[in-house]
């Protein structure tokens, strides 16, 4: 009886993997970052506000909270701008609705505001970008979704839609 060539044995050595790595690859969507802040406590944000105000996220703790990361100088947030507006005044005194001003100048963060609508939500001043690494963002326009608990529920990489707003507010106990 002949034994078969070591040469034969190597080969599904090498596809099994290799397939298993395909497959697996395959099956996810590659504009998706997992986010290690889904599932825990929000990190509290401290810092000053486009008034110069001192402020602090956990006076917002006890609602619904949206963090949204955005810029002036951020084309996609002009697009999303809208829906937190609508989100904002639809939900009056039961959400509420945090923005996280990235690497921009308050002259010109008043200048967009004064262009496309203050929703009246403080935002917080993030020159240097660190509380955008405290959030792990990749860049603006970023979005946090924070159950009443203060729990990071779900977080949206690009600009929010009226369409996927719905559904983050759903996630978070709210309806239209």
């Amino acid at each position: 009886m002949r034994l078969p060539p070591l040469r034969w044995l190597f080969l599904p050595i090498l596809l099994v993997p290799l397939a298993w790595l395909l497959f697996t690859g395959l099956g996810r969507d590659p504009r998706e970052i997992p986010s290690p802040l889904v599932g825990k406590p929000l990190p509290e944000l401290v810092g000053t506000t486009l008034d110069g105000d001192a402020f602090s996220s956990a006076s917002l703790l006890g609602m619904p909270l949206i963090v949204n990361v955005w810029a002036s100088w951020c084309v996609p947030c002009v697009e999303e701008h809208p829906v937190l507006i609508d989100a904002a005044t639809t939900h009056a005194g039961e959400l509420a609705v945090l923005g996280v001003l990235y690497q921009d100048t308050t002259d010109a963060a008043r200048g967009f505001l004064t262009r496309y609508g203050d929703g009246g939500w403080p935002t917080l001043l993030d020159p240097s970008g660190r509380l955008a690494v405290e959030l792990g963002v990749t860049g603006p326009p970023e979005t946090f979704f924070v159950n009443a608990d203060g729990i990071v529920v779900a977080r949206q990489i690009g600009p929010l839609t009226f369409a996927s707003m719905a559904g983050y507010l759903a996630d978070l106990g709210l309806s239209e």
